[in-house]
C-alpha cells in the first residue's frame, strides 16, 4: 500500500510539472504570437513606407525631361509662350501622362501657365492649390538659393501629398533649370506645379504589390492615428490632421495561437498522464537525435540556400550515373546553367534579393526537369543538372525549357528583375569518358552559348575545344601587349567637301608577334567580354594625346565604350592622362555608341556633362542603326553625328538608304549638330552626300588608317 501511495506521488508530481511545462509553453506561446503579429504589421509597414518613397521619386524621375531642359528655360523665362507651354506642358503632362493638374509659376512665384483635369485653365486658378503648394515652394527656392545644392542635385523636387478638395493628391514642385547654355532672367527660375491623385492609384498598387487587405486611404486626427495600427503616413495637413494608407494587417501568431489553443486544452486534460508523456519526451528526444544527425548529413549533401544538391552530392550522382552507364546502353546528359547578368542584381537591388533570385530559379528548375534528374547549385549563379537515360533531343529539349523557363521578369519584394540565362549542354553515348571531362566540356558548352549572345543553348563540339584556347591564349597576349606597350594606333582622316583634312579618327592596332594583325573587329569584342576595354581605350587615348600635339588645328576623335563610361572614375582617369600629357581635352571628339546612352544612368548623365565642362566634345557613333530617340540627343550634350556606313555603302542608287541619310543631315542642322558620314569608298557617294549637306567625310576614298607621321606628312604636302 505504502508503495502504492509512493507511485501515486510520484506519478501526480510527473503530472503536475507536466501541467506546469504545459502552462508554462501556453503562456510563452500567446507572448511570441502577439510578437510575431506585431513583427509581421511593422514588416508590412515598412515595405508599404519604402514602396511611396520609390513611387515618389518615380514621379519625380518622370519629370526631369521637362524640368532640365534649356527650351523650357527660354520659352517659361526668358520670353513666355503660351502656346508652347500649352503644348509641351499641358498636352505632355495633362494629357499624355495623366496629371491631374499642372501649373507653371513665374520666377517671381505668380501663376503664368495652368491645366487642371485635361483642360487649360486660367492661371490664377491656382488660388485654389497655393496654400498647399507655399511650403513646398519654400523648399525648392530655399535649395535654388545655395548654388552647391543645385549642383549636387540633377533635378530640384520637393512633393507632399495634400488634400485639396477632399480628395489626397501628390503635389510636386519642380525647379525648371538649364540643360546646357539658356540662362534665366533674373535671380529665380520659374516653377513648374503638378499634382496626380493618389487614392485609387496607391491604393491598388500596394495592394496587389503586398497582397495587403482591405487597404484604403484616410484622413485622421492627431488623436486616431495610432502606431500600433497597420497604417503608414503620407503626409499631415495643417489642421494637424493625417493622411494615411491604412490596411488590415496578417497575423500569423494569431492564427497559430487559434490553431494551438485546442491543443493546449487537450494536452492540458492529459497532464494526468505524465508519466506517459515522460516516456513520450524521452522516445521524442532519442528520435530528435536521430533527425539531428540525419539534417546534419542532409547539409553536408545541399545548398544551405536552395535545399539543391551541392557539388560533393552532385559529384557522388555523376559518379553513379557514369556507373550506371557502363553497364546499361543510352545516354548520359549534363548541362551547366549560368545566370546572365546577375551581378547586376546583386549591385543594384541587393544581396538578399540576389539570394530571392536564386531560391526563385532552384522553384523553377525543380518544376521543369525530371524528378530522376539532379539539380546542383555549384556556387553564385552556377548550376547544373544531370540527366540520365536520355539522347542528344532530349537533352536539347531540356535546355531548351530550361532557357524559356528562366526568361522574363521576376518580382521580389524590392521590385522586378530581369532574368535569362546560357545553358552547356555535354551527352555521352558511353562511359569512355570520365565523368570530370563531361562537366568540362558542358562548361566549355556553357563558354559558346554565353559568347554567342546569351539567353540560350549550346551543345558541346570538339572544335569548341580548340577555339576556347585560341580565345584564352589571345586574351593572355593582348594583357601582355597592354601591359608591354604592343598596342600601336593609326589614324584614318576625316575631311571637308574639298578634301582638305580637318581631323583624324585614333583606331586601336595590334600586331601578333606570331600571329601577325589582329583585326580590331577580333580583339575589341575580346577586350569588352574580359574586362580589358578600358585598357586598350586609355592605351589609345594616351597615345592620341602625345600625338595631338604634333598637329595644329586638328580635331582628333577617339571611341569610348559603354564600359568605359559606366566605369566611376572614367572622367578622372582623362584628367590624369591631360595632364600627364599636356594635351587639351577641346582638341578631341569622344565618340560614343547608342548602347551607353541606352543605359540613360545618373552616372553616364554626369560623365558626360564633366566631359563636356572639361572642353571634351561629344559624338553619337553609328547613328541610325540603334535605338537612339530625340530625347536622347536633347537630354545628352552631343556635337556631332556619324552617319553608319551602312546607309553610305547603298548610296547613291539605295531610296531607303538615301532618305535616312537626309533625314539624319536635316536632324542633325535643326538640332545644330555637325555629321560625318564614315564609309565612304567612291566618289558617287560622296557627290551625293555633299548634296545633302554633309559637312564631313571618312574612308578609303579620302584616305586609309595611317601613322601619326604620314599624317603630318599629308598635311604639309596639303600646304
Amino acid at each position: 500500500m505504502d508503495r502504492r501511495n509512493i507511485e501515486l506521488k510520484i506519478f501526480g508530481l510527473i503530472a503536475g510539472v507536466a501541467a506546469g511545462v504545459i502552462l508554462l509553453a501556453g503562456f510563452a506561446l500567446i507572448i511570441a504570437t502577439r510578437h510575431a503579429d506585431i513583427r509581421e504589421r511593422e514588416y508590412e509597414q515598412t515595405l508599404v513606407g519604402n514602396g511611396l518613397r520609390q513611387r515618389a521619386r518615380e514621379v519625380q524621375t518622370a519629370l526631369n525631361p521637362y524640368v532640365i531642359w534649356d527650351e523650357a528655360v527660354i520659352k517659361l523665362d526668358n520670353q513666355f509662350d503660351r502656346e508652347w507651354a500649352r503644348q509641351n506642358i499641358g498636352a505632355s503632362l495633362g494629357g499624355a501622362l495623366g496629371y491631374r493638374v499642372v501649373f507653371v509659376l513665374d520666377r517671381e512665384g505668380a501663376p503664368i501657365y495652368g491645366h487642371v483635369n485635361g483642360h487649360d485653365v486660367a492661371p490664377d486658378a491656382y488660388g485654389r492649390y497655393a496654400a498647399q503648394t507655399a511650403r513646398l515652394v519654400t523648399e525648392v527656392r530655399r535649395i535654388e538659393a545655395d548654388p552647391r545644392q543645385v549642383a549636387a542635385l540633377r533635378a530640384v523636387h520637393k512633393s507632399r501629398v495634400e488634400l485639396i478638395g477632399g480628395e489626397p493628391v501628390l503635389i510636386t514642385v519642380s525647379l525648371i533649370r538649364p540643360d546646357l547654355k539658356a540662362k534665366t532672367r533674373g535671380e529665380h527660375a520659374p516653377l513648374l506645379v503638378t499634382g496626380v491623385p493618389v487614392a485609387n492609384t496607391v491604393v491598388k498598387a500596394f495592394s496587389d504589390r503586398f497582397l495587403l487587405q482591405h487597404a484604403h486611404i484616410g484622413v485622421v486626427t492627431a488623436a486616431q492615428f495610432k502606431t500600433d495600427d497597420a497604417q503608414v503616413q503620407l503626409s499631415r495637413i495643417a489642421d494637424g490632421r493625417r493622411i494615411v494608407l491604412r490596411w488590415t494587417p496578417r497575423k500569423p501568431g494569431e492564427e497559430l495561437l487559434r490553431s494551438a489553443t485546442p491543443m493546449l486544452g487537450t494536452a492540458l486534460v492529459a497532464a494526468v498522464l505524465g508519466a506517459w508523456l515522460l516516456f513520450r519526451v524521452t522516445r521524442r528526444a532519442a528520435k530528435k537525435l536521430l533527425l539531428s544527425e540525419a539534417e546534419a548529413k542532409h547539409l553536408s549533401l545541399h545548398d544551405p540556400l536552395t535545399g539543391l544538391a551541392n557539388r560533393t552530392l552532385f559529384t557522388d550522382r555523376l559518379v553513379h550515373a557514369h556507373a550506371v552507364l557502363r553497364r546499361k546502353p543510352g545516354h548520359l546528359g549534363v548541362l551547366c546553367i549560368d545566370l546572365d547578368r546577375f551581378k547586376e542584381v546583386n549591385d543594384t537591388y541587393g544581396h538578399d534579393a540576389g539570394d530571392q533570385l536564386i531560391r526563385e530559379v532552384a522553384r523553377r528548375l525543380k518544376a521543369i526537369c525530371r524528378e530522376t534528374d539532379t539539380i546542383c547549385r555549384l556556387g553564385g549563379d552556377e548550376f547544373a543538372v544531370i540527366q540520365p537515360d536520355t539522347n542528344p533531343a532530349g537533352a536539347a529539349t531540356l535546355a531548351q525549357r530550361i532557357v524559356e523557363g528562366l526568361s522574363g521578369e521576376v518580382d521580389l519584394t524590392i521590385g522586378r528583375a530581369q532574368l535569362s540565362c546560357s545553358v552547356g549542354v555535354a551527352v555521352v553515348p558511353d562511359a569512355e569518358q570520365g565523368q570530370a571531362e563531361l562537366l568540362r566540356q558542358a562548361d566549355v558548352a556553357l563558354y559558346r552559348a554565353k559568347e554567342a549572345g546569351r539567353g540560350r543553348f549550346a551543345f558541346f563540339e570538339p572544335e569548341m575545344d580548340a577555339a576556347l584556347r585560341l580565345r584564352k591564349g589571345l586574351e593572355r597576349d593582348l594583357r601582355t601587349a597592354l601591359e608591354n606597350d604592343g598596342l600601336k594606333v593609326a589614324y584614318q582622316p576625316l575631311t571637308d567637301a574639298k578634301g582638305v583634312i580637318v581631323g583624324v579618327e585614333a583606331l586601336a592596332r595590334w600586331t601578333h608577334p606570331e600571329r601577325g594583325d589582329i583585326a580590331p573587329a577580333i580583339f575589341i569584342p575580346l577586350a569588352e567580354s574580359c574586362g580589358l576595354i578600358g585598357a586598350v581605350g586609355s592605351a589609345v587615348f594616351r597615345r592620341a594625346c602625345y600625338d595631338s600635339l604634333r598637329w595644329s588645328g586638328l580635331e582628333v576623335s577617339v571611341n569610348v565604350s559603354a564600359i568605359q563610361l559606366s566605369n566611376p572614375g572614367f572622367v578622372d582617369e582623362m584628367v590624369a592622362v591631360l595632364a600627364e600629357t599636356g594635351a587639351r581635352a577641346d582638341v578631341f571628339m569622344l565618340e560614343i555608341t547608342e548602347t551607353a546612352l541606352l543605359k540613360d544612368s545618373d552616372g553616364v548623365h554626369e560623365a558626360l556633362r564633366r566631359l563636356k565642362r572639361l572642353g571634351f566634345r561629344l559624338a553619337l557613333d553609328d547613328f541610325g542603326t540603334g535605338y537612339a530617340s530625340l530625347a536622347y540627343l536633347r537630354r545628352h550634350p552631343i556635337d556631332k553625328l556619324k552617319i553608319d556606313r551602312s546607309f553610305v555603302a547603298s548610296l547613291p542608287g539605295n531610296g531607303e538608304s538615301l532618305a535616312v541619310a537626309k533625314a539624319i543631315v536635316s536632324l542633325a542642322r535643326s538640332l545644330g549638330l555637325k555629321t560625318t558620314a564614315e564609309g565612304v569608298e567612291t566618289q558617287a557617294q560622296m557627290d551625293c552626300l555633299v548634296k545633302l549637306g554633309c559637312a564631313e567625310f571618312q574612308g578609303f576614298l579620302l584616305g586609309r588608317p595611317m601613322s601619326a607621321d604620314a599624317i603630318a606628312g599629308a598635311r604639309e604636302l596639303a600646304r
